[in-house]
């Protein structure tokens, strides 16, 4: 929301929101600015320590560094990260993530619009279609 400090609000949400006892908290941590990709973004571990139940977070995550925020930063959660984009770019997704296959890109300039094209038409591996799954 590019507020200069935004933990004292979403920390009050937050709060507030573990007492309905809710099944999941979604986040989202920004990795755009404007209408590029960025790598480093806005991090969450004030939400992180404040929830108490399962967490998804999305955020142009690659397989690598979602195993770290999974098992080396956060071990005692129960997070869950979510592939948006890259769901969209690789119909093979889990098998790309399961078998260390590099995820295909995806195009940006194709979000949002009313045509088939960057939703439908990205390719599966050659591993994937090569393997028994097909």
């Amino acid at each position: 929301m590019r507020m200069k400090d935004p933990i004292p609000q979403f920390t009050d949400i937050i709060t507030k929101a573990s007492k309905l006892n809710l099944a999941y908290l979604h986040l989202l941590e920004s990795r755009v600015m404007g209408a590029e990709d960025c790598e480093e973004g806005e991090r969450l571990d004030f939400a992180y320590a404040l929830w108490n139940g399962p967490l998804l977070v999305a955020g142009g995550y690659k397989p690598a560094n979602a195993q770290r925020l999974v098992d080396t930063e956060y071990p005692e959660k129960d997070i869950v990260v979510m592939f948006g984009r890259h769901f969209i770019s690789n119909p093979d997704l889990v098998y790309r993530i399961k078998e260390g296959i590099e995820l295909g890109a995806y195009h940006r300039e194709t979000f949002y619009t009313s045509s088939a094209v960057g939703y439908v038409d990205y390719p599966f591996s050659p591993k994937y279609l090569a393997s028994e799954f097909v």
